[in-house]
């Protein structure tokens, strides 16, 4: 069954019903990166297991998983994510349209911007950023 799914045929792949099967399922033809390794014993008695193993591991090594990285983002931190870079784009449009320029700044301005940096050297974040909007 793993074998069709693989030449793109839509195949029901029939897992056992055990904890094993269950706990393997993901790496049984689903969202992982899986190794097969096969073992032999070269004893005359065990040809049969053997050649039986090899047919085994060679079907399994046709087998090809469709890998996707699970990740389900929280909103709450992709809305604040996106809040920050629409702050970030409105300074840089505001910056870009070259309004008002001014040489200096007013005392209210530099206790603004102190305020601001103060705040960014106390933040632990790493991927914290300083915006000065133009007002």
């Amino acid at each position: 069954a793993l074998n069709k799914r693989i030449m793109g045929e839509q195949a029901h792949v029939p897992y056992r019903n055990s904890m094993m099967t269950m706990v393997l399922r993901d790496s049984l033809g689903g969202n992982c990166k899986t190794k097969m390794i096969a073992t032999m014993n070269p004893a005359g008695e065990d040809i049969y297991e053997s050649l039986s193993t090899c047919r085994f591991a060679r079907r399994v090594a046709k087998i090809s998983n469709d890998i996707r990285k699970n990740e389900v983002a929280d909103p709450a931190i992709v809305i604040e994510r996106l809040k920050k870079e629409n702050s970030e784009l409105k300074a840089e449009i505001a910056m870009l349209r070259g309004g008002e320029q001014k040489d200096h700044l007013e005392p209210e301005d530099i206790e603004k911007c102190k305020k601001t940096v103060d705040e960014f050297i106390q933040n632990k974040d790493p991927s914290a950023t300083i915006v000065f909007p133009d007002r």
